[in-house]
């Protein structure tokens, strides 16, 4: 069965439309039947934007891509320049898209609204059937409810249009939180999904480790040599160290495998954690030495949010306290410290350099 649905395209049919925009259209009216949009009820002090912008700037684009690569985005482009993509009895009918993240030739995720109705739209060059099942497992083991520590329900699915649609779940990224004076609320957020992940009898994804970590630090040296000269001998005398300390690992586990401090959604009674496409097997460590490296990047590059950013990693250690490796936590912490210091350019301003040996020293230090 290609999809989590049986959709009946003939209730939408249109003379205007391809059987590809038919199909994308019953997909979206059935996952939005669902209603599911799991509200947080955090207060901030400020408001918050959630996911990146496409390009980059700091609101949401109502574009939708000309990528050949994302065959479910051509569906959906001509759908909507035929005004045929409406959900009747769902408020006015008419969909709205906001492409909250892309990567062109790779993937792209739409956030979808009919009236108070919002569902996740992720549109993929690949095949996102892994994905999906990764999404059934999660569900099975309880993962998928209305509270309490959670993942974004899979709704439906087509592995011919590489097309998930997940349920939405609302509310402030643990980034977010720090920004907002926060940063104790990130870390408990963080630490109660470690706890829940510790327990996770999902077996699904390929390995991941230190191994991998290793063969991918090389691309980061050289883009940091490449970048200047000054840079790339620290990032090569970082790299040596990590390869001297490299950890033992013990038993897999499900990882995330990009559990960025934005992955991680504060819904009021519990953390949501979406964005899982890069899952696989490996230490719960290699996680959590993600999550505290884009948490420490906060403190690090903003000096305002330095207290805030502390007081998170504090209260993940606290909170995870006999079920990390502290010296394997360390060590991934640092790899991914070398990993965002590589990245540091691509912002081409006159700081890049200060940021990236911020990165770098910190990263040493821990080793």
């Amino acid at each position: 069965m290609k999809s989590s649905i049986e959709p009946h395209p003939e209730q939408y049919n249109r003379p205007e439309q391809t059987p590809a925009t038919v199909f994308i259209t019953s997909l979206l009216i059935a996952a939005l039947s669902h209603g599911i949009t799991a509200k947080a009820e955090t207060k901030l002090s400020k408001s918050y934007v959630r996911g990146k912008a496409w390009p980059g700037g700091s609101t949401a684009s109502t574009e939708v891509p000309d990528d050949p690569a994302l065959p479910a985005l051509a569906a959906m482009r001509a759908g909507r320049t035929a005004g045929a993509i409406r959900a009747p009895g769902l408020a006015d009918g008419a969909l709205e898209f906001s492409l909250r993240s892309y990567s062109p030739g790779s993937r792209a995720t739409f956030e979808v609204c009919a009236g108070d109705r919002r569902v996740a739209v992720k549109a993929y060059a690949e095949d996102p059937s892994p994905e999906a099942e990764l999404y059934e497992a999660l569900a099975a083991a309880g993962l998928a409810g209305d509270s309490g520590v959670r993942v974004a329900p899979l709704l439906t699915w087509d592995r011919d249009l590489r097309v998930l649609v997940n349920g939405w779940l609302e509310g402030p990224t643990a980034n977010q939180l720090v920004k907002c004076r926060q940063g104790r609320r990130a870390g408990e957020l963080a630490a109660r999904w470690f706890q829940r992940a510790a327990s996770l009898p999902v077996k699904l994804g390929p390995p991941v480790g230190a191994a991998d970590v290793m063969d991918r630090a090389r691309t980061w040296v050289a883009t940091l040599s490449a970048a200047d000269p000054a840079l790339g001998a620290d990032a090569v005398a970082l790299a040596e160290s990590l390869a001297r300390t490299q950890p033992n690992e013990g038993t897999p586990r499900l990882v995330h495998g990009t559990l960025y401090a934005r992955h991680i959604l504060d819904l009021g009674d519990g953390p949501g954690v979406i964005d899982w496409q890069r899952f696989g097997q490996g230490p719960l460590e290699f996680d959590a030495g993600t999550f505290l490296a884009t948490i420490s990047r906060s403190g690090l590059l903003d000096k305002t949010r330095e207290t805030e950013a502390v007081q998170a990693q504090e209260a993940f250690l606290a909170g995870t306290a006999g079920l990390l490796d502290g010296r394997s936590l360390a060590w991934h912490q640092a790899a991914v410290l070398l990993r965002l210091a590589s990245k540091q350019n691509r912002r081409h301003d006159n700081r890049w350099r200060e940021r990236a040996y911020a990165l770098l020293g910190e990263a040493t230090r821990l080793l």
